[in-house]
This record gives C-alpha cells, structure tokens and sequence, in this order.
C-alpha cells in the first residue's frame, strides 16, 4: 500500500522511533506501515491521521480511494469518524471486502445491499451467516438470484467503489442495532440486522424469493445476539467507545474457550518453570493469562502462554502489543478442540514466531511446531528444549502433569 507515512515523518524530523514512541507501536511496525506490507488497524490509522492533523485518505491512499481493501480501496461514509469505525470487527469488515469482491465479480461500480449479503454469506464463520445457512439460504443460490435482479455491469470499477444509498442506510441501522444490543462493536450480526431494518432493496427482494420469513429471520437474530453489558451514548468518547471495542473483540469474539482445572493447572506450571529460568537471566517476558497481541494483519489474538526476547521488547505499548511473540503455547482444555488450536499456533508461525507449542493433557504429549519444519511429538520420558530461543533450558515432559495424591 503506497502512503506518504515516510514523507510526513521526514517533513517533522523523527526518527522511525520517535514515530514509534508517539504512537506507542514498535519500530517495526512503522516499518512495515511505511514499506507497505501490512494496512494499519481502524484505531490506528486513526491515531496516525491526529496526530499529523491530516485525513486517514491523504496519508494512506495519497492518490485517491479509501482503507482497509488493498488495491481496491472501499469508500466508507464519514471515514474520519473515529466512534463508527473503531467498532467494527475484523469479521464485520470481511464482510466488508466480500461485498466489494462480490461487486468486482458481476462487473459493477457500487457494493449494495446485495453484496453485503452475499458478503454476510461468504463470510462463513459470524453469527449472520450460521443463522443464514439455518435458514437454508446459500452463496449459490442468492448469486443466481442476485444476477437475475442486477445482471452484469461494464466491468469498469471505480477507484472508491462507493455504497449505494441503501447499502449506507443499511450501515447506519447496524450501528443503530449495535447501541440497543449494547454493543460497543459492530460484527455480522448488526450489518444483517441494518440490512433487514432497510426493509426493502435487492437483498431483501433476494430473501424473499427463496422464502425467507423476514420477520423470523430477525427475532432469530435479536434471540442468539449476545447482549453487552454497556449502553452507548453520545457522552462516550471515541477513545472509550475504542477501548471496549477491542475488549468485546477479544471476549466476544477470539473463539478462546474457558480453562478447565488440568489446564488451567499445567498453565500455572509451565509458566512458572519457564519465568524460572528468564527471569534471572533477563532474557525478556513470559507472558500468560492471555494477554492480546495486536497482530500485523490487523486482528487482536490471543496465546496461552507466550514468550518475547528482550531484543524485542524496546518498546511494547501495556494494551495490545503489535508484534508477534517468539514462543506461543496453547494447552487443550476439555472445552477445546486440536484443530483450531493448531491453526492458531500456524497462524502466529506464518506471522513471524519461532516455536509453537501444543500442549495435550488427554494425551500427555508437548507437540512442537516449527516453520518449515516437521512437527515433533514429546512424550513423558523426553525432554523439552527450545534451542533457538533459549539454548540451555530443558525440562521434562513429565513435569508438566497434575501430581497424583494418595
């Protein structure tokens, strides 16, 4: 992403540092903004526009367009109003980006109600579209329909891909939606309640011709959306509304399950032998109870138990740390499936960390992931090294179970 990041904090005579400390972010990460690898998160692009007093659109798109679609940039209404964007979550904004993709497809200029649907669809994973597929509405199904209202564009889009007017009236009724249910977010479950609140438009016209009952389908909504503990007023400021923000993302929406008494257990324990050896030696932080790293791809995730060299840690904001931990370890609980916790451990890998660990009660195993490397299984006779990160430490697998009382 071309951006004028460098330009500007060369005009004020900073330092990547000094730019760093202002916005309490790591060097790297200014980095990687200014080099284009990675878009800036919501809140932090908005915190880069005050502080040079300039639009999010001057400094990151310099020649025209919008955030957060890479090449193909959205035009969101009213980009610069902190309390709106600084809510919506990362599947929220997805959904985003699907519609956009989906408007690409049929050749069209705008993202209307019927691309966020399709986008509500595609999305797979939010509230919106489990509730969607129950109620026997599928991607195949509305594009057809959709196509049939619509047809096919020119295929020449326009830079900012605006919404359509009933597209924005549906993104106001999200927000709406969001500060009755007590919401300081914005995930799918608001944009398809804005979206049946528009109450007429082509998406509703496609619901309706594969016998939807409009009216069920929102109670069913308004029935299995959480319920957040707060209110929203216009006595809030953004950076409040921002802070619950990334709390009810990380609470509502990180898929963490709850420790139970073995792994929550072998959590104290691993942690304890690890902070053992690295504190003395101060070879940088243990951290457990998890702690939330903001991730360079934007999304706030959250390990078990992770570990940062002090190479590393020059400066690290309290909140969410923008940087990817060195070790991760997850510990599979009763409530908790392999599979994502192995995605989760790949994700951080893909992302820059050096070890991942999965720890299995029910197994009494340690795996270790590697980048690149095969995967190893440690049972209670071996012993756990981590070379790479700390060249002397060991200790046995065995030391890591609950002791049995006679």
């Amino acid at each position: 992403m071309n951006n004028r990041l460098r330009t500007l904090r060369a005009e004020r005579n900073w330092s990547q540092a000094d730019l760093a400390e202002r916005l309490g972010v790591s060097r790297q990460s200014i980095n990687a903004l200014e080099s284009g690898k990675y878009d800036p998160s919501l809140p932090l692009a908005l915190k880069i526009a005050q502080l040079f007093g300039s639009s999010i659109e001057t400094i990151f798109f310099p020649e025209g367009g919008t955030m957060f679609a890479g090449k193909s940039p959205l035009n969101f209404p009213s980009l610069t109003s902190a309390p709106f964007f600084s809510r919506f979550t990362p599947r929220a904004i997805k959904v985003i980006k699907l519609a956009q993709k989906e408007s690409r497809r049929l050749g069209h200029n705008f993202v209307g109600t019927e691309q966020i649907l399709l986008g509500l669809i595609e999305e797979g994973t939010g509230l919106a579209a489990k509730i969607l597929k129950s109620s026997g509405v599928n991607l195949r199904g509305v594009r057809i329909e959709v196509e049939k209202i619509i047809g096919r564009g020119n295929g020449i889009t326009t830079v900012g891909m605006p919404f359509a007017p009933r597209a924005k009236l549906l993104l106001d009724f999200a927000q709406e939606s969001a500060d009755e249910l007590g919401h300081f977010y914005i995930d799918t479950e608001n944009l398809l309640l804005g979206l049946l609140r528009v109450g007429e438009g082509v998406a509703v016209s496609v619901l309706e011709k594969l016998g939807v009952d409009l009216q069920n389908l929102q109670q069913q909504v308004l029935q299995e959306a959480p319920r957040g503990l707060y209110q929203a007023s216009a006595s809030r400021s953004g950076e409040e509304i921002n802070q619950f923000s990334q709390q009810a993302s990380i609470e509502e929406f990180s898929g963490e399950t709850p420790d139970d008494l073995t792994s929550g257990e072998i959590s104290a324990r691993f942690c304890g032998l690890l902070f053992a050896w690295i504190e003395p030696r101060q070879l940088g932080r243990v951290i457990g109870s998890r702690t939330a790293f903001h991730l360079p791809d934007g999304d706030v995730v959250v390990p078990r138990i992770s570990f940062v060299s002090r190479e590393r840690l020059k400066r690290v904001p309290r909140t969410y740390p923008e940087l990817v931990p060195d070790l991760v370890v997850e510990i599979k609980s009763a409530f908790d499936r392999l599979i994502p916790l192995q995605e989760k451990i790949q994700r951080f890998l893909d992302l820059g960390a050096k070890i991942g660990l999965l720890i299995d009660p029910d197994e009494q195993i340690v795996v270790v992931h590697r980048l690149h490397n095969e995967v190893v299984v440690l049972r209670d006779g071996d012993m756990l090294t981590l070379p790479e990160l700390l060249p002397d430490w060991e200790i046995q697998v065995r030391q890591l179970w609950s002791p049995t009382f006679g």
